[in-house]
């Protein structure tokens, strides 16, 4: 049986029809996830949102408190190139290109250098936990 134009249609572009799934955050003290190697570029973002808070919190961050809210994370740009084993300037581009897709915005600190990093649809591609659920 062949497909209708218009269900082969969303098969190709519709992925985010096809809902999410929750990953616990701890997936990251996984030994597979620790391994020294260069992180591909799908891993650096969902290293990304694996370390951006889930809540508004304040965070402290070499001595200093700054005040995250659900979807932000605070690190360095040398912390993420020798994590995901890539040049800082590797990273440094690879932010660009997340900001240019609207996929996050990137705010410079210079006290202490660090970068706040804030996913633009946090809240709709992870909705909170209903009240409902366990």
């Amino acid at each position: 049986m062949k497909d209708k134009p218009e269900e082969k249609k969303s098969q190709i572009k519709g992925f985010k029809k096809l809902g999410y799934i929750r990953f616990w955050r701890g997936s990251r003290d996984d030994p597979i996830w620790k391994e020294k190697r260069k992180f591909s570029q799908f891993e650096a973002r969902f290293d990304l949102y694996l370390e951006a808070s889930g809540i508004d919190r304040d965070f402290i961050f070499r001595k200093r408190v700054i005040k995250l809210k659900r979807g932000q994370l605070v690190v360095s740009q040398r912390e993420l190139a020798r994590r995901w084993n890539w040049t800082r300037g590797s990273v440094e581009n690879y932010l660009r290109k997340l900001e240019s897709i609207k996929t996050i915005y990137v705010e410079a600190r210079k006290g202490p250098p660090c970068s706040i990093i804030t996913f633009l649809n946090y809240n709709e591609n992870n909705p909170r936990k209903q009240e409902n659920e366990k």
